[in-house]
């Protein structure tokens, strides 16, 4: 799976394209980012943070950075953007979607 890492920016357009819908936490809080599926993202609350985002898959595990890689969901970091957290989740949808084709 091919991720990108770097710090681009993901439009709230391209998120509504994919799926995802941001919630306010609360005044200054920042958001938390939800898909259609139950996948979240939320940021960790530390203002400072170089990777600051956690991946929650639908059942509730939290999702690293290594598993973009081919290591286990819990080995590596948090993700350092919200779009590296969706290229994530949209990779696995176009993996299984290949999976099925005959």
């Amino acid at each position: 799976m091919n991720i990108d890492l770097s710090r681009r920016r993901i439009s709230p357009k391209e998120l509504r394209r994919r799926g995802w819908t941001a919630q306010p936490k609360g005044p200054g809080a920042g958001r938390d980012y939800h898909h259609q599926d139950g996948w979240t993202i939320s940021h960790c609350g530390h203002p400072t943070a170089l990777w600051p985002y956690i991946l929650t898959s639908p059942d509730g595990c939290t999702i690293l950075t290594g598993a973009a890689f081919g290591n286990p969901p819990t080995y590596g970091t948090a993700w350092p953007t919200v779009a590296s957290a969706v290229d994530y989740v949209a990779g696995l949808y176009t993996a299984a979607a290949r999976r099925q084709q005959p």
